[in-house]
């Protein structure tokens, strides 16, 4: 009697065990930079810390199948932390490649859970040539569902893409818009063309059943543009802003906690109304030769919304009261991404990858958001070590993961309050990362390299 009560008893512990790793592991990264706001900033992040991210390794790689052409084949995955599917609970990563195929991978084991090649359907016959500026195949990281924000509902709809299950959203390079089962990769509605075929399509950003991407470099004739795909309804339905001579860098929009949408074109931003993108105000760059260079990412400090935006001036522009901050400047490259965090202080920081300038290589620089006069401003922080094209940083559990993209790829891990160098992979990856970013969450790193292979680092799960 004793023995079967103990073996009840385990069995009990054991599955309460295993139910509480699946609520601990259960942070979603629903899209590219994390959030809606692009910030970059991982708010849940536990299991990595600074006393044990020097024993980050290298956890799984894996070859997936992507075209041989341009340097980014690989799009930085969503996260989906807890699945529970008929194989038991699962963490996925889904991972988009230039070959129009989405991958959902097995996060804990590093195998394939399963793949989903969007088919080409479109009487614009498939691009075949890529370069920089259009790469070509799929180029959108797809998208889930993010949290509504603050003080902010959920929007009810009706239809055959928002009702049901959770899903996974992304846009072929035929410009049809698929919404996939997260367990199965099968389509759960038929697809629908939403946008140009053949376009350079930014990551997608979803808030309350809309979906937002941009277009840009005019790729096979598609216009520059900003648009909103309202998923309500019997189909989804799509409209657009123009957008005129849209930077490189500036193509993925962000979007307000009020539900403004910002995107940026030449050295105006642009801040739209949600759904209809109506134009509500339009900001200039203080210097009218300096064009935006990055997307602008959104953030509240002292309870205002504060937009922050690269120039190829080489400052950084913070966008608060209606007008552009004088910028301040960086040394030794050209400012390209910016992310942003909170410390446990209330202190407001913004950081930028910045890119070298000829031989030289790049940085991570960091800058605290101050008020003088009323207005907010940027006060110079730490600068960190030499790394070669560095794309946008992300920052959880008061460090900051930065990818090295050229050359060697290395992933680092840095101090965010001082840029103390914590960790580095140094050796582990033998060629250059695809430069579209990182995810991180669940105690591990994730990010492509420009030869199909996806990465994952972190911490071994205990048994």
């Amino acid at each position: 009697m004793k023995t079967k009560t103990f073996a009840a008893s385990s069995c009990a512990v054991l599955l309460c065990t295993i139910f509480l790793a699946a609520q601990n592991r259960e942070v979603n990264w629903p899209t590219y930079a994390g959030d809606n706001q692009r910030s970059g900033w991982q708010r849940i992040e536990t299991r990595i810390t600074k006393d044990n991210v020097r024993n980050v390794q290298l956890l799984w790689k894996l070859k997936l199948d992507v075209q041989q052409k341009g340097p980014r084949p690989l799009l930085p995955p969503v996260i989906l932390g807890r699945l529970i599917s008929y194989r038991g609970f699962k963490e996925l990563a889904f991972v988009g490649t230039n070959a129009d195929i989405v991958y959902a991978l097995d996060a804990d084991l590093g195998k394939i859970f399963w793949t989903k090649h969007l088919e080409y359907a479109s009487i614009e016959p498939q691009a075949t040539g890529s370069s920089a500026a259009c790469p070509g195949g799929l180029t959108a990281m797809p998208v889930m569902p993010a949290p509504a924000a603050a003080g902010r509902g959920a929007r009810g709809g009706a239809g055959p893409f928002v009702t049901g299950p959770a899903s996974l959203y992304a846009i072929s390079s035929d410009g049809r818009i698929h919404r996939l089962n997260t367990s199965t990769g099968d389509d759960i509605a038929q697809p629908v063309a939403v946008l140009p075929p053949n376009a350079r399509v930014s990551s997608l950003n979803m808030v309350e059943n809309t979906i937002y991407a941009v277009t840009s470099q005019n790729c096979n004739d598609a216009p520059d543009a900003v648009w909103a795909i309202d998923l309500n309804g019997d189909a989804p339905k799509s409209v657009s802003f123009p957008l005129a001579g849209i930077g490189a860098g500036s193509s993925v929009g962000a979007v307000g906690a009020d539900g403004t949408v910002y995107a940026a074109s030449a050295n105006l931003l642009y801040a739209l109304t949600p759904r209809e993108l109506k134009l509500r105000q339009s900001f200039s760059l203080p210097d009218a030769n300096a064009v935006i260079g990055s997307s602008p990412v959104v953030f509240n400090y002292k309870n205002r919304d504060l937009v922050a935006v690269t120039g190829t001036d080489g400052r950084i522009y913070l966008l608060d009261s209606g007008r552009f901050s004088a910028g301040v400047g960086t040394e030794g490259g050209t400012p390209d991404s910016i992310s942003t965090w909170e410390d446990a202080a209330g202190v407001r920081w913004v950081l930028v990858a910045i890119s070298g300038r000829g031989s030289s290589a790049g940085s991570i620089a960091s800058f605290k958001v101050e008020e003088q006069a009323g207005r907010a401003v940027l006060s110079p922080g730490w600068v960190s070590r030499e790394m070669n094209s560095p794309v946008q940083p992300v920052i959880a559990n008061g460090m900051v993961f930065a990818l090295s993209t050229a050359g060697r790829a290395i992933l680092y891990a840095l101090d965010a309050s001082t840029g103390k160098e914590l960790y580095s992979s140094r050796n582990l990856v033998t060629g250059p990362a695809s430069p579209t970013g990182i995810t991180v969450t669940n105690g591990r790193a994730y990010f492509g390299g420009a030869d199909g292979t996806f990465y994952a680092f972190g911490m071994y799960l205990e048994h």
